[in-house]
């Protein structure tokens, strides 16, 4: 008897503890009012800076003060140079997630908000900052703000590991980038459509960013609004080429593409199917008697705004007849455009040295991102 007791004189205790006023997570956040910061240290103004790639800048205010004595939160804020920051143009929390007063901000940020300020590729411009003090919902402003002057980078910010599609009316809506052994350098192989415009995004998370090639067709920017797109003047099929290392762009279009065999120098064209694949349907392997049995060198040849680009092998190079499940062996690259500069040779299953013309079969050529170039050979008839 006397254990319940005291259980419950020890019970009732602990649930008059719950209802005393106390310390919670929820009390860091409540609504109390803050002191404007009264001095910024850094940058000085109008400091002069050329942006580099991997640069970062400092900045640096007096502490601002809670009604309560408790921590403040700080925000560094951008403008243009007439702006009032009641529509900033972008906002950076201070170091140590807003508890420090003083932020360390990428030479990258600091180009991507000079690109919201209008500021072109490799242009001198102004940018103004000032802090802003919070605790909860009260925010205050500091007493003072500043300008620097920036040269901006001639690149744009890569994409930090995230996919790049291309959209817009006159595209393959959705069709991925493939990204190629250049850093920052993105190629995709897609239709467009004549006065129809186009555009690109990029998707990482919650981050979305567009851009479009520019005017020239030789370069491209980063947009922070559904662009207009731009346009070709001949629907076609297309090489599409964004390096944003240099910020450039090439828009080339792919008029057509053949398979050509190495000795007789016969062609024929592929159709396009969409989704940067051509295929040719029940194309005839004709191979040729030789001094040493048959030749049955191959390889495909693209025209490309009306100059001839040849495709063959990639390294390693196979010099023998392969079967036609070779891992890698139908992996094309660039080669010269002599007529037997890098060609592959038709696998034994399109091969037979005692009837040269046995075999037909389709032919696949893709030029997208979800695997290497390649080609593939299917419905192998008679």
């Amino acid at each position: 008897m006397k254990s319940k007791l005291i259980f419950t004189f020890a019970a009732v205790v602990i649930l008059a503890l719950g209802f005393l006023p106390g310390c919670s997570e929820d009390e860091e956040f409540k609504d109390v009012s803050v002191t404007p910061v009264e001095k910024l240290y850094e940058p000085e103004n109008e400091k002069y800076t050329i942006l580099q790639p991997s640069g970062s800048l400092f900045f640096e205010w007096s502490k601002a003060y809670a009604a309560d004595n408790s921590i403040v939160y700080y925000e560094v804020l951008f403008d243009t140079p007439d702006g009032d920051f009641s529509d900033p143009l972008y906002i950076v929390a201070s170091d140590n997630k807003g508890l420090s007063n003083g932020a360390t901000i990428t030479h990258k940020t600091i180009n991507n908000i000079a690109a919201k300020a209008g500021i072109e590729l490799g242009e001198e411009g102004v940018l103004k900052w000032t802090v802003r003090s919070n605790r909860g919902l009260n925010f205050e402003k500091a007493k003072e703000s500043r300008t620097f002057t920036l040269i901006r980078l001639n690149s744009i910010n890569g994409l930090e590991g995230a996919e790049l599609f291309i959209t817009g009316e006159g595209s393959e809506d959705g069709q991925r980038f493939k990204a190629t052994d250049q850093i920052g350098v993105y190629e995709i192989f897609t239709s467009l459509e004549a006065d129809q415009p186009y555009y690109f995004y990029s998707e990482l998370g919650d981050t979305q960013r567009t851009f479009m090639v520019n005017e020239d067709q030789v370069s491209f920017k980063e947009t922070y609004s559904i662009p207009e797109g731009a346009t070709v003047a001949e629907s076609g099929q297309y090489r599409i080429t964004l390096d944003f290392e240099s910020a450039s762009a090439k828009v080339e279009q792919i008029n057509s593409v053949e398979i050509f065999f190495c000795w007789t120098q016969a062609r024929e064209a592929f159709t396009y199917t969409g989704g940067g694949v051509w295929q040719l349907e029940n194309y005839n392997v004709q191979l040729v008697e030789t001094s040493w049995g048959f030749d049955e060198r191959y390889k495909f040849v693209f025209m490309v705004d009306g100059q001839e680009e040849h495709w063959g092998q990639g390294e390693p190079f196979f010099d023998g007849r392969p079967g036609i499940d070779r891992e890698g062996y139908r992996d094309m690259a660039i080669v010269g455009s002599g007529t037997w500069d890098g060609p592959f040779k038709f696998p034994n299953e399109l091969c037979d040295g005692d009837d040269l013309d046995r075999y037909f079969t389709d032919v696949t050529v893709s030029m997208t991102a979800d695997k290497n170039y390649t080609h593939d050979f299917s419905n192998i008839t008679e």
